[in-house]
């Protein structure tokens, strides 16, 4: 039998070199941005050479641009990536149950989604050093944000940053949960009842996890009005006293995700079938 760990690093090592790739596409892409940028904006190669040091801070930026964009990309590409490894009958011959399957496919993807924010991050601050060391100006505007925001930073406010990031991360894996859900269960309705009434009852069921998905998102929505929104104006306000529930979303978004999770190795066990044409 093929352990857990095993399979959880096949998968990993297979999706990371798509990290991998996107990262570096998205380095030189920032770089090709910049340099044109710059072109443009001095009028000339000579004139472009004596402004070399705002390379690396408009580097940067371009690199946070692309950042934003590559993220959004690399987790739908990670959330295809992962349905099609669960429907490929190759990967379904590994000597391994079905469930630890589906748990090392899907955790591996969310992990190098993970990793690759991470990634992005230290790409980012290597950036964000060089661009402090060489750019006077770039230097004295840091300077002088972070001697305004020093007021704002207490043990409340690295909790409330902290709460954010866990949230972000929680609801990420709650769309990639979501994902596999619906194709597990579209699958299930589609194999087991006639074809017409199946497709029929596919769309409804579909329906009426759209109507759930935004009546949760509009109480997420209300959420992140009254409380999230009302934090982050008083950090930026400098008034670091809050009063956060995020630890309770992350709770109840963490039992969710928990529940879905289960739902989906239930379906994919009893009720998901390989595709022999799948690659």
């Amino acid at each position: 039998m093929t352990s857990f760990n095993s399979l959880f690093g096949r998968f990993f090592v297979k999706k990371a070199k798509n990290a991998y790739s996107l990262l570096i596409l998205q380095v030189i892409g920032a770089l090709a941005f910049s340099v044109c940028g710059l072109l443009i904006g001095t009028g000339g190669f000579y004139e472009f050479l004596n402004l070399y040091t705002e390379l690396l801070p408009d580097w940067l930026m371009g690199f946070l641009i692309l950042s934003f964009f590559c993220i959004i990309y690399f987790f739908i590409y990670m959330a295809v990536k992962n349905e099609r490894l669960s429907h490929n009958q190759t990967w379904r011959l590994a000597a391994t149950s079905d469930s630890k399957f589906y748990l090392a496919n899907s955790l591996s993807s969310f992990v190098t989604f993970i990793y690759f924010i991470v990634l992005d991050i230290i790409v980012a601050g290597i950036l964000f050093y060089f661009s402090y060391q060489i750019d006077q100006n770039f230097k004295s505007s840091w300077q002088k944000m972070i001697k305004q925001l020093n007021p704002a930073f207490d043990v409340n406010t690295v909790h409330f940053i902290i709460n954010i990031i866990i949230l972000v991360m929680l609801c990420c894996f709650f769309l990639s949960l979501l994902i596999s859900f619906l194709n597990f269960a579209s699958k299930a309705i589609m194999d087991y009842l006639p074809s017409f009434s199946s497709r029929l009852l596919v769309s409804f069921f579909h329906l009426i996890i759209v109507i759930i998905i935004a009546m949760l998102f509009a109480r997420m929505e209300m959420f992140f009005a009254n409380q999230i929104m009302g934090n982050i104006l008083n950090l930026l306000n400098f008034k670091p006293a809050y009063d956060s529930n995020l630890l309770y979303a992350n709770i109840i978004i963490s039992i969710v995700n928990l529940i879905l999770l289960g739902v989906n190795i239930f379906l994919f066990d009893y009720f998901y079938e390989a595709d022999e044409k799948s690659r």
